[in-house]
């Protein structure tokens, strides 16, 4: 945890001295943001409904830096978050949340500043490995970079008012990065798995990377809903163009969805100017990725939904 902290505070240090330094040749950039800590502790003692003593902690950190100048524009963003359940003091921790997604658009107005020629670039991972805690705490499923997935497209964005835009790009490469060999083997995330014999003998290791070219859109919707409460959505959408209809998904069947979803949503409550409580509900839909209990009827529809109240700290 140490390693990952300070990098973070000496990034955000550096931009803030960076911002600080000089008004005028910053009076092109916008830039804000916030950092968040959540924390939930339960104690039962002799509780005859029965209990568990926990403690929760969550850390969060979004970051927006946008340039405009004339007919150009430059939108950076970052959300990093990660939170750990602990049951027992004694054993590891309960990962609860973990992300890594930075993405970066220039646009050039084509059209009354509604209408922008775009190139985007995105990148999401996690920070730390996960487990199936289904199975027990020892069976990681994945990882830093397993996966890791960069996408760069070349597409038009439409900004119809200061709540709402969407960029889609007809031609865009999507990069699947596995890392570690024994996910890679199993065919993880849709890398092409290892290839062995009728003995079982490997006989050539799976691929670390996966290449894809096809369109994505991406829709973005930001709303203060009343004084103090904001609601915000964003829809990812990718649809691989190479995809052959004798492609089969991670549990061997054809494709019924190639397209792939990530729907993030946020609901924002401010207390006062340091504690606030957040609804967040993120929907997944990749069927390369396999059900962590592949039986019939099982879906690749992913959810997680988590309701946390805590202090937070606006950044300049």
């Amino acid at each position: 945890m140490k390693k990952l902290l300070f990098p973070l505070i000496a990034l955000l240090l550096s931009l803030n001295v960076a911002f600080a330094q000089d008004d005028a040749p910053a009076s092109n950039w916008t830039h804000g943001g916030n950092v968040g800590f959540n924390m939930a502790q339960s104690h039962f003692d002799n509780w005859a409904p029965g209990g568990q003593d926990n403690v929760n902690f969550l850390g969060m950190l979004k970051y927006d830096m946008n340039y405009k100048n004339g007919n150009h524009k430059w939108d950076n963003g970052l959300d990093l978050q990660l939170g750990y359940s602990y049951y027992d003091m004694d054993k590891d921790p309960i990962k609860t949340d973990d992300r890594i997604f930075f993405s970066s658009l220039y646009g050039y107005n084509l059209k009354n500043e509604k209408w922008f020629a775009t190139a985007n670039l995105t990148f999401q991972s996690q920070f730390t490995n996960g487990y199936n805690y289904g199975v027990d705490s020892t069976n990681r499923i994945s990882g830093f970079m397993n996966p890791g997935y960069v996408t760069l497209g070349l597409g038009v964005q439409w900004v119809p008012n200061e709540h709402f835009k969407v960029n889609f790009a007809p031609l865009t490469a999507r990069m699947t990065i596995v890392n570690d060999q024994r996910l890679a083997d199993a065919g993880a995330f849709g890398v092409k798995h290892a290839e062995y014999d009728t003995a079982g003998v490997l006989i050539k290791h799976g691929e670390n990377i996966r290449w894809e070219l096809g369109a994505q859109l991406t829709a973005e919707f930001n709303y203060q809903i009343v004084e103090n409460v904001t609601f915000s959505s964003k829809l990812i959408a990718f649809y691989n163009y190479l995809i052959k209809s004798s492609d089969l998904n991670a549990i061997g069947e054809k494709y019924t969805c190639p397209v792939d979803f990530d729907w993030d949503n946020a609901l924002i409550m401010k207390v006062n100017d340091w504690l606030t409580c957040n609804l967040t509900a993120r929907l997944v839909y990749d069927e390369d990725i396999a059900p962590l209990s592949p039986v019939e009827g099982t879906t690749f529809r992913q959810f997680k939904e988590v309701l946390s109240l805590g202090i937070s700290y606006k950044l300049p």
